[in-house]
């Protein structure tokens, strides 16, 4: 499709124009648009940025009045206005900026990249497209070049959107822009945390993010997004692995990535699963890729060498502790919030199921049961965790077992995904009622007790839930505890899975 095929696309162009003209000003579309356009992307474009030599915020203000859209204002100081219409469906939206320096061509140089620095002239009829840097060109060999150094200290927030473009376009990098990257990377610290929030999962959203995160690594990107990576990195991990920690977690990113891809059978069953929304903008499976790069982020705090043993016990628990923080001050959704913590805490959780041959049902009720709603995405956490590992102690008749189970449990999953859960037998009335105990935390466990056995089949009506009811309060009022919780919690005390 040609550029002026693109522009008959965008809705109240001619508006625009016609404005413009009124009001004497000079415009040009700038920007991602034309980027885009040039690249010949199939998908509908609906984000427009317009450059203003005149009054802005006339134009911006009689263009809202006009299509009957609200003005918002992103920028006063710097005369930056949005206007957003929703059409058919869509949202379109419209910024227009005052012009910087004293012409187009000084505005375009302060841009980040070259293939950003498009403009097309509006207000005249003859098309004509302006690229001062070379940015057709750079389109054409799909790589990310900076226009100017000082480009990236007015907005350090550039270097990660070149990542970004990276990740979403498959661009390379030049190794200048790189080198100034790298130069001016602390500067990221100084921009705000939505931001880099958004840049961040738009990497992540990259079916091939591993490539990106890895050359972030490289430049010591990553360490102005991620602080732990500093602490993870060369930190080693025994013979059970062959990579230290951070690297370990990039390739747990790897090999997500590499079954996605692989095991399109799985991929296509967990694509809802992975697509639901968790926040505005924000899918499950980009939480999960932050979890496969934080979920061994305990073990520098948790490492301790024991004879000739490399321990990392409560690691995963340190962890959670630090996937919180770092949720926080990334400014994550409470449910983003929580998600990441379940799959970082519980993220040794597969490797026991993995110890026997075919997991008990009792096993994997519980194993659903705690993790609830992040289940899978522990399970696929766990398989590409155990495929990053390849030192010389790995036990790889094991983890083709264990790779076995969790395929299973995925199976398993989508099995119970449609089965109508059981109405209690008991409730917690009637158990108050029936034993004379009252409201309290006993109330709870026996109504978790009962319906686990019911899950299992073993209660099958009010009679029998009695019965165990029964029991299960003589024995806690006795001070005993549940045999099959106790065996897990030994399982961890002795440092079974210690390999991590």
């Amino acid at each position: 499709m040609s550029l002026s095929l693109y522009l008959k696309k965008i809705p109240y162009l001619a508006s625009i124009k016609s404005l413009a003209g009124r009001n004497g000003c000079k415009i040009w579309l700038v920007g991602g648009f034309l980027r885009d356009a040039e690249l010949k992307l199939k998908k509908e474009l609906t984000d427009f940025d317009f450059c203003i030599d005149g009054d802005v915020y006339v134009l911006a203000k009689k263009f809202s009045q006009t299509i009957g859209a609200k003005l918002i204002v992103l920028d006063e100081d710097e005369l930056a206005y949005r206007v957003i219409k929703k059409k058919k469906g869509v949202n379109y939206k419209y910024d227009f900026s005052r012009i910087r320096g004293k012409d187009i061509y000084q505005d375009l140089s302060c841009r980040d990249f070259s293939v950003n620095s498009l403009a097309l002239r509006l207000d005249r009829p003859r098309v004509k497209l302006l690229d001062y840097f070379g940015g057709i060109k750079d389109l054409k060999k799909k790589r990310v070049r900076l226009i100017q150094d000082k480009n990236f200290n007015s907005d350090p927030l550039r270097i990660l959107r070149g990542f970004s473009f990276m990740a979403k376009y498959g661009f390379k990098v030049t190794r200048p822009t790189l080198e100034a990257m790298h130069c001016y990377r602390k500067k990221i610290r100084n921009v705000s945390t939505e931001r880099v929030n958004e840049e961040l999962f738009k990497i992540l959203s990259s079916a091939s993010s591993y490539k990106t995160i890895k050359l972030m690594d490289k430049y010591r990107i990553i360490d102005e997004v991620i602080p732990f990576a500093e602490d993870m990195r060369g930190v080693g991990q025994g013979r059970y692995h062959h990579l230290d920690v951070w690297s370990h977690s990039i390739e747990t990113l790897k090999k997500l990535e590499l079954f996605l891809k692989r095991k399109k059978t799985y991929a296509l069953r967990l694509s809802s699963y992975l697509n639901e929304m968790l926040a505005r903008n924000r899918r499950r499976v980009q939480i999960l890729k932050l979890a496969c790069l934080l979920h061994d982020s305990g073990k520098p705090k948790a490492k301790k060498k024991i004879g000739n043993k490399t321990m990392f016990h409560t690691h995963e628990k340190i962890g959670a502790r630090l996937s919180q923080e770092l949720a926080q001050n990334l400014r994550l959704s409470s449910r983003e919030n929580s998600a990441l913590v379940k799959m970082v805490f519980w993220h040794l959780r597969p490797g026991y199921l993995a110890d026997q041959i075919a997991p008990s049902s009792r096993a994997v009720y519980r194993f659903f049961r705690d993790t609830q709603e992040e289940g899978i995405s522990v399970i696929l956490l766990s398989f590409s965790d155990w495929r990053a590992t390849r030192g010389p102690l790995t036990d790889f008749k094991k983890r083709k077992r264990h790779e076995r189970i969790m395929l299973k449990l995925i199976d398993l999953y989508f099995k119970d995904l449609n089965r109508k859960e059981e109405k209690p037998l008991l409730d917690g009335h009637e158990i108050m009622n029936r034993f004379g105990i009252p409201s309290g935390p006993l109330v709870g466990e026996v109504l978790s007790c009962l319906k686990e056995k019911q899950a299992l089949g073993e209660i099958n009506n009010k009679k029998e839930a009695c019965k165990e009811a029964a029991r299960i309060i003589k024995i806690r009022q006795k001070g005993e505890k549940d045999v099959d919780n106790k065996r897990y919690k030994d399982n961890r005390r002795k440092g079974r899975h210690n390999r991590g």
